[in-house]
């Protein structure tokens, strides 16, 4: 049966692009400063491959909106990353030439199994009383006398059966600091549907949160359209 197949490859290629969604968040609703207009941007992730990986692609993405941006690493050494807290980097960054201290920080990769509902029968069942009434599979299985009884697919009237599908899931959790006076501004967990290739699931990491800071206008830039970015290029 070719049909569970089919729906398993677009459902594979539906999640091939990773999606976040802010799980929760909090900001300091009595911050009344200026948006930060030079931020340093400080990946803790598993490794200094990902960590160098996530923070070049927030540093690119930010850049494009027109925020000033300072890497991570060239206020760290690349080892650093991977031995020191959030505190530790707070403390670290705060004698550095920013306003603000942005950190990305993996907190799990989750892994679920999810169960896929069978799909019903008869996905495409002619509209038209002259051509099918009454009960569906009742109409497909006993013959009738116009030659429409004759029109049918396999594939509209074979249901496919239930199936399980594991899926990995990262959840990280994001802090903006005022790095003047340590102050945190803004948080948010993420989870995201992981990628294969993992500049896919960072990009889009970095996509949701920039948009929470703009909205929320923590951080100063400038929001370009895809007409005004072309034009650049």
């Amino acid at each position: 049966m070719k049909l569970p197949i089919i729906w398993a490859c677009v459902l594979l290629s539906a999640c091939a692009a990773s999606r976040t969604t802010i799980q929760s968040r909090w900001a300091d609703d009595d911050y009344s400063g200026p948006p930060l207009g030079r931020i340093a941007v400080v990946a803790l992730f598993d490794t200094r491959a990902d960590s160098l990986s996530f923070e070049r692609s927030a540093a690119d993405y930010l850049a494009t909106h027109g925020v000033e941006i300072v890497p991570g690493h060239s206020l760290l050494a690349i080892e650093e990353t991977q031995t020191l807290d959030e505190t530790e980097v707070r403390e670290r960054v705060a004698a550095a030439d920013v306003d603000g201290l942005l950190i990305f920080r993996l907190i799990a990769v989750d892994e679920r199994r999810e169960y896929q509902m069978p799909t019903a029968y008869l996905l495409n069942v002619p509209e038209a009383p002259e051509i099918a009434t009454g009960d569906p599979v009742s109409w497909y299985y006993t013959p009738g006398s116009n030659h429409y009884w004759f029109w049918r697919s396999s594939a509209d009237v074979t249901a496919a059966p239930g199936y399980w599908i594991e899926q990995s899931f990262v959840v990280a959790e994001t802090a903006l600091f005022d790095n003047r006076s340590d102050r945190l501004l803004w948080t948010a967990k993420s989870e995201t549907m992981d990628n294969e290739r993992f500049q896919r699931t960072s990009e889009s990491i970095v996509r949701a949160v920039v948009r929470e800071l703009f909205a929320a206008g923590l951080i100063a830039g400038t929001v370009t359209t895809p007409t005004q970015r072309a034009e650049r290029g």
